[in-house]
């Protein structure tokens, strides 16, 4: 315990969420917020990643001292004396927080044991390896030393051909090991699926192989990967019928050679001709998560079954480490209530699009955005009408905002969106398109008819703004133009244009 605390991590997580509860005190005690909100708002990302990245004794310790953040708030808010304090939202505030590191602890539990299961079924495997690696000499009969270390399905028992005799189990075991390594050390699909296709090629020697993943709400197979000319296969896997369906249905290993022997599989091969050599369900437990298609490989060979029963299961560990890994990075770089981009992903995207605006000269625009008088909705129908009319707020945005445009929540009830390639006069329009749809569309909220609107700012990049703060900075400039002017507007400046802003 004593090495944990020790550790640079830990203190890093720490120090920051000590750093941030000051700033949270000054953050809602400036906007006036209730208590809870701003310590929830700064340390959920800190929280979360100490959750993802520390040891599990170190990251409750970052997520109790973030709890008694939000508890410790009403001790210095300046201004508590002013309303009737109320421990609703840091009691809500303190339970989110432990329910996402609850999540994370859960997650991460669950792919710690299914390594471990699938460590001691390698090391079982490693096991019976040696002992027949051991047995395979001069003067002894080792007729069946290897069919006993081999599945019943995928090897005959009474085959003693001297080419199984010649397999060099070290090297296959180093092999292993390397892939393991390579695949653990790739956390996204975009490269882990690259780096199973050319393992598996190297390992089985075989000429094409792909990857199809399960999607099973809708139940089909996927390519994550664009198809290239030579990986490209004749063959594409129907989920409902042919040897494809068998295999997701039965879960077992069918290679074309054990189909014409199997009478079960001669009819499903029959409507299924153009089957690859080989087609392997990847799984996680009774989970499936996808095919592994192998053509143009030795079915002769006689560790060809089990060499693709071992790699079919570390490739589906890896795939599902890398869906579990993308799924914790969507909770961290989202916010929670609107499911829109929090803050500091926004910012960190924002980063990244005037960088290249910089270099390309392309255009961006800034669409910034306030709902005019939240507070009255809370007041009057209840924080959860104020919840409500922010994810619908935040719906109609996804609805009315264009497919590449970033979108965020950018704090409280102001929301901000990015326009890629959209001149002034293009985000203009778009927001009028925005405010017009909460105009004349009321949120209906337990039967009760909300009225919203919204007041706007947009501004284009480079006219005036010249780097990513006045960039943000000029767009909110102009979003209180038109709270000033008396909302529900919106108010921008043409590019090169001298005059006052126009709405």
């Amino acid at each position: 315990m004593r090495n944990y605390y020790a550790a640079i991590q830990f203190w890093s997580y720490a120090l920051l969420v000590v750093c941030l509860c000051p700033l949270a005190v000054l953050l809602g005690t400036y906007m006036d917020w209730p208590l809870g909100a701003a310590p929830l708002l700064l340390l959920t990302l800190p929280t979360i990643l100490a959750a993802v990245s520390s040891p599990r004794i170190c990251y409750w310790t970052i997520t109790v001292l973030s709890v008694c953040a939000c508890f410790a708030e009403v001790l210095f808010r300046t201004d508590i004396s002013e309303v009737n304090p109320t421990y609703v939202l840091s009691i809500l505030s303190a339970a989110v927080l432990i329910g996402m590191t609850l999540l994370i602890d859960l997650y991460v539990g669950k792919l710690q044991k299914t390594i471990s299961q699938f460590d001691a079924q390698n090391d079982e495997l490693v096991r019976r390896l040696y002992e027949s690696q051991k047995e395979i000499t001069p003067g002894f009969d080792n007729t069946n030393s290897l069919a006993e270390t081999a599945d019943t399905e995928l090897d005959d028992p009474s085959d003693t051909s001297p080419t199984e005799k010649d397999v060099n189990y070290p090297l296959l075991l180093l092999t292993l090991q390397d892939i393991g390594r390579r695949i653990s050390t790739n956390q996204s699909n975009e490269s882990l699926i690259p780096t199973v296709i050319s393992t598996a090629k190297a390992s089985l020697q075989c000429e094409h192989c792909q990857v199809y993943l399960w999607d099973s709400k809708s139940r089909a197979l996927k390519n994550p990967l664009p198809v290239r000319s030579r990986d490209k296969l004749d063959y594409r896997p129907d989920p409902n019928q042919g040897v494809a369906a068998w295999v997701i249905e039965n879960r077992q290993i069918v290679m074309r050679n054990d189909a014409d022997q199997d009478y079960r599989l001669k009819r499903i091969l029959e409507e299924d001709p153009h089957m690859p050599d080989a087609i392997a369900p990847l799984t996680v437990g009774s989970e499936l998560i996808g095919l592994l298609i192998i053509d143009k490989v030795d079915l002769d060979s006689p560790t060809i079954g089990r060499l693709i029963y071992i790699l079919s299961n570390i490739y589906a560990l890896g795939i599902k480490n890398s869906q579990l890994f993308k799924r914790i990075e969507e909770m961290a770089s989202r916010d929670g209530l609107t499911g829109l981009l929090n803050h500091a992903t926004f910012q960190e995207k924002l980063q990244k699009l005037t960088k290249t605006a910089d270099a390309q000269s392309t255009t961006l625009s800034i669409i910034m955005s306030d709902i005019d008088h939240f507070k009255t909705f809370n007041d009057s129908f209840g924080h959860q009408a104020g919840d409500f009319v922010l994810k619908e707020v935040a719906r109609i945005w996804k609805t009315v905002m264009p497919e590449n445009a970033i979108v965020a929540r950018y704090g409280g009830e102001e929301f901000i969106g990015v326009l890629l390639d959209h001149e002034y006069s293009q985000a203009m329009q778009i927001a009028e398109d925005l405010r017009e749809t909460l105009e004349n569309f009321p949120i209906l909220f337990e039967g009760q008819q909300l009225q919203v609107t919204a007041s706007f700012g947009v501004t284009e990049y480079r006219h005036p703004a010249s780097t990513t703060n006045e960039f943000v900075r000029i767009a909110d400039e102009y979003l209180y133009k038109a709270k000033e002017s008396g909302r529900n507007q919106v108010v921008g400046m043409a590019p090169n244009s001298t005059r006052k802003p126009s709405t």
